[in-house]
């Protein structure tokens, strides 16, 4: 018995380990190339290494076109959606709180043939990065290592190139799903109670139609 006690206790204590070792998605942008790894512990995967920007918009005008979902069911599937998304905001403020975005490298070039139109593209590509960095430091923990924005006059084109590491704890993540997938069953018997009531309802409606009807017709008899 106390070697049966040790063993799930050894088996906890690793699965308490593993559940606070954080998740890191490591994201490279590249001139067009974007690689994103996932490491955990000793594992190492790829989960996306696509050489240039055109292969992702093909991709998704491709998944569009074979999807096979009609616009009806489509719009019934994100009104859902969006429902379920409302009813666990909660969830979602939490595990963003959750996240860490660290590392943060930016190194943009900006480069026009005409130099005001250059001078023009810096500036509002500093107000934007800086911008955006400042909007999502209200909802995510960041934490940048470097930016580099830089005005080129007479170069072919912008160049873009940026990398961060997104970090979240494995026990964050089981914690909000169950609460998430909680508050979808809570919806969904909502539904069907909703449902049943809406039945009822014109059953009762019907019935009362139907003797209406019979009253009329005796009155008539009469």
């Amino acid at each position: 018995m106390n070697t049966v006690l040790m063993i799930i206790g050894y088996v906890l204590l690793i699965l308490l380990i593993l559940i606070f070792i954080p998740l890191r998605f490591c994201v490279c942008y590249s001139e067009g190339s974007l690689k994103v790894v996932l490491k955990y512990f000793f594992f190492r995967k790829t989960l996306a290494d696509i050489e240039n920007e055109k292969v992702i918009v093909k991709k998704i005008t491709d998944t569009g076109k074979n999807a096979g979902i009609s616009s009806e069911n489509a719009e019934s599937k994100v009104g859902y959606f969006f429902e379920v998304v409302r009813s666990s905001g909660w969830a979602f403020k939490k595990l963003l709180k959750r996240i860490k975005i660290k590392d943060i490298v930016i190194d943009f070039i900006v480069s026009d043939e005409d130099a005001c139109e250059c001078a023009v593209k810096f500036g509002r590509m500093n107000i934007l990065v800086y911008n955006a960095f400042a909007a999502l430091g209200y909802f995510i923990r960041l934490k940048k290592k470097s930016i580099n924005i830089r005005c080129v006059y007479n170069q072919p084109k912008c160049i873009y190139n940026a990398s961060f590491k997104i970090c979240v704890l494995p026990a964050a993540v089981i914690i909000i799903f169950i609460g998430f997938c909680w508050n979808l069953v809570k919806l969904i018997l909502k539904h069907k109670k909703q449902e049943k009531m809406d039945e009822m309802l014109r059953s009762i409606t019907n019935e009362n139609t139907s003797v209406k009807k019979e009253e009329n017709k005796d009155e008539k008899a009469a």
